[in-house]
């Protein structure tokens, strides 16, 4: 193995579309492009906070320069959402301070919605823009407690986006129907829809500027099957968009595109139900060699827009140093007092903040681990970043070890306007030099065995110093066997006086355990010739900043960019297998693997309509060579997950931070163990009796499993003795009559010559067609069907 393969930084996003904002993630000390229609690099960023802010606001509401009030205001929102008719406006304000980050613009009329429906109110809030008239944001949402029949749909895709379309001129006047731009990979299903449940079409616009796309104004609306509007968002930060005339040429950037594109080798995590559960080889690209060119000054730059290093990224050895982390040997869980010690040891906090609260629970990254969750916060007079976000400081610690896991001096990042910790007493301002040797020792007390096993990632002169100036930043990157481990980087940030203001990472099991060879049987050449044409260049508007990271806030402005993109959108999820020169889809999280793969093996099958339905719902995934393998055997697990995953397609989400505990005899390490626990939950199984969940599911027992997932339980007692299993000629053989009885009646299984076949397995293409069946017989059974 080649050292050069290991010089560059690549690591994986799990991207997300989520409503309106487009995130932008850091990879330090650059950034890579992460808008919504063109994600060119995948870098999972531990630095940035959770609810970081992206811009301040010191603009106010100004009554006397509403154009379009309140009483308009109300009355649009009720002709374009009729499901308001008979809502009640329960607070209308001018301004608002209710979302954090606070909007820069404040000149939009806040209204609060309450829709009463006997004992149950649901509320709903809505914001128009006081100048023009436009909607910014409704989202109207009803809990399913109606049995309705959502399937087929009374509008087809193509009618939902003319509907979108429509709605879209009524709701935003100010944005011309020829400046809409539909981002046709963030469309049909994107919002993660349940299979059972209403029929969603989400729809994400960008918003041409200057007859150019942009990345930063961008209009997402959702049509349901019935072809109401049940959600608009219009996204803009009203930024400043500088000229659209390129000083390069698209022939030009396409040239130095080619000429920088680089590719790198690392121990990859394949993710199922969010999880790691496998690991390849695989050739990734270099995110430096993706990172847009400034169309104006033909220089790359990173999302800070500033110019980006043209050094490789060089991974350093660490030195061992005297202050090694050293795992508590009690066997007794720390108390929080204890905890509180360790992390006041090597963390700064703020003078004014004490410990206000103190939790003990599962690590949501290794729920086999207890950890202390610890919050510092002020007396109560402390400033409020907006929306109820106070300063404060957390940290969490594993409650037997004793390893803290993360440091933030302010959990919900900084503001533009943030204010200077006071110097320590005596302290003075590092130099580089010094900074990185204090990075070094804190990461080594910290991390267990990290000179063995991190390396220090290293961009170029001065890339250590924070974008604002006000402190350093380090990463650091796990390697196994001499390779780095994708979605595997801790990050420690100083202020300028040395102090530890943040320390973050992503904790992945398993490392140590890797047996996978690290050698490549595919060159790197052929790397970048199978990569090299998966990619297209164009220009475009991007946003950069308007986050913060490090402790540190990047204004956001507008750049016009050339950028790389995947032509195909399911590439932004698979990496190439070094082993196998084969694409391995990298994800099966909440529904977004394989997003647009097309399954290659079902066209002309019995069951191609409700396979293909499955597929497009994520309940069933292709491989990596597109097949599904329709008639293969399922597993009773197998079915559990299909059953989950067609009632919520985040489903496993539900179970990180319990404690996991055997459920039907399964384990918590077993593969389908969410699945389990989400069915038990839901009473489709008896959580206290032991499953086979590996065996082969047969017709008799898929005919329990559906009278029990439609609670129709105390019915196949009475339906015990029904002439409709006794008309089968094998019925002397079938034990649970009943069950079979309630799914014959109900249409979900049939006979085959007269015969049943109690001890038949079961296939994918059955399941897909009982699952299917069950969808449409949605609104017609006396329980909601999914719940």
């Amino acid at each position: 193995m080649k050292s050069n393969n290991t010089h560059f930084v690549h690591q994986t996003v799990k991207t997300v579309l989520i409503t309106s904002v487009a995130l932008a993630l850091l990879l330090p000390p650059s950034l890579a492009a992460a808008d919504p229609t063109s994600v060119s690099s995948n870098t999972s960023v531990t630095q940035v906070s959770a609810q970081a802010p992206t811009t301040t606001t010191t603009s106010e509401a100004d009554p006397t320069k509403v154009k379009f009030t309140q009483e308009q205001a109300v009355a649009k929102l009720r002709e374009l959402f009729p499901s308001l008719k008979d809502a009640t406006v329960n607070n209308v304000q001018l301004g608002s301070n209710q979302s954090y980050p606070v909007p820069t613009n404040q000149m939009i009329w806040n209204i609060q919605w309450q829709i009463q429906e006997g004992n149950m109110g649901h509320g709903f809030s809505s914001e128009i823009d006081a100048i023009n008239g436009d909607i910014i944001n409704t989202y109207i949402s009803y809990p399913r407690e109606n049995n309705e029949s959502y399937y087929p749909p009374k509008v087809s895709q193509p009618q939902a986006l003319e509907i979108a379309k429509a709605f879209v001129a009524k709701a935003a006047s100010s944005v011309k129907s020829s400046d809409l731009q539909l981002n046709e990979n963030a469309g049909y299903n994107y919002f993660s829809n349940a299979l059972f449940g209403p029929v969603q079409y989400g729809y994400y616009f960008s918003v041409m500027k200057n007859g150019i796309p942009s990345g930063s104004d961008n209009i997402n609306i959702i049509v349901d099957g019935n072809g109401n509007v049940t959600q608009f968002s219009k996204f803009s930060q009203g930024l400043e968009y500088p000229s659209a005339q390129p000083k390069i040429t698209l022939e030009q950037a396409q040239k130095q595109f080619a000429e920088q594109f680089d590719v790198g080798l690392f121990y990859t995590p394949i993710y199922k139900n969010g999880k790691p559960n496998n690991w390849i080889v695989g050739w990734r690209p270099i995110d430096q060699s993706l990172y847009p060119i400034d169309a104006l000054t033909g220089k790359r730059i990173d999302l800070e827009g500033k110019e980006s290093v043209s050094t490789a990224v060089v991974y350093s050895d660490l030195t061992k140093t005297k202050d090694v982390f050293q795992a508590r040997s009690s066997t007794t869980e720390l108390s929080a007092k204890e905890a509180e010690q360790l992390v006041k040891k090597v963390a700064y906090i703020p003078a004014d903040r004490k410990l206000i609260s103190q939790s003990l629970r599962n690590d949501y990254q290794d729920t086999d681990r207890k950890i202390w969750q610890l919050n510092w916060g002020g007396n109560g007079n402390e400033r409020f970043m907006g929306a109820g976000f106070p300063e404060q400081s957390s940290a969490e610690i594993d409650a037997k070890t004793g390893e803290i896991l993360q440091y933030q001096a302010q959990t919900y990042g900084v503001t533009q306007d943030k204010k200077e910790e006071p110097a320590p007493a005596g302290g003075k301002k590092l130099s580089e030099t010094e900074a990185k040797t204090k990075a070094l020792s804190i990461i080594n007390s910290l991390y267990p065995q990290a000179s063995q096993k991190l390396k220090l990632v290293e961009y170029g002169a001065n890339s250590s110093v924070t974008s604002d100036g006000s402190g350093y930043r380090y990463q650091f990157i796990r390697v196994h066997q001499g390779i780095p481990v994708s979605d595997s980087t801790i990050s420690v940030s100083l202020d300028l006086y040395g102090r530890l203001i943040s320390y973050m990472g992503n904790r992945i099991k398993g490392i140590d355990e890797i047996t996978l060879s690290p050698d490549a049987t595919i060159s790197k050449k052929e790397a970048l010739e199978t990569y090299k044409p998966k990619y297209q260049t164009k220009l475009r508007y991007t946003q950069v900043g308007g986050y913060n990271a490090y402790n540190s806030y990047a204004a956001p402005k507008v750049k016009l960019i050339y950028d790389t993109t995947i032509a195909e959108f399911n590439g932004l999820s698979q990496v190439l297998d070094a082993a196998t020169g084969k694409w391995v889809a990298v994800y099966d999280y909440l529904g977004q693997q394989d997003a647009q793969i097309s399954a290659t093996d079902i066209k002309g099958h019995a069951a191609e309509q409700p396979l293909s339905e499955l597929v497009k719902y994520h309940v069933i995934t292709p491989d990596a060579d597109g097949k599904v393998n329709p008639d293969q055997e399922i597993s009773v697990g197998d079915w559990l997950t299909y059953l989950a995953k067609a009632s919520n397609p985040n489903f496993s989400n539900y179970y990180n931070n319990n404690e996991r505990k055997t459920v039907a005899g399964v384990k918590p390490e077993n593969s389908y163990y969410d699945a389990v626990t989400y069915a038990a939950d839901r009473k489709w199984i008896n959580k206290d009796e032991s499953l086979q969940i590996d065996s082969k599911l047969t017709r008799e027992q898929l005919a329990v499993q559906l009278a029990n997932f439609l609670k129709y339980n105390k019915l196949t007692a009475y339906l015990d003795k029904d002439v409709t299993v006794s008309q089968f000629s094998d019925s002397s053989s079938i034990n649970n009559k009943g069950a079979v009885a309630l799914v014959v009646k109900l249409g979900l299984l049939k006979d085959d010559n007269g015969k049943f076949n109690p001890q038949q397995t079961v296939t994918k293409a059955l399941a897909a067609s009982v699952i299917m069946k069950l969808v449409e017989l949605q609104g017609k059974t006396d329980q909601i069907i999914g719940q």
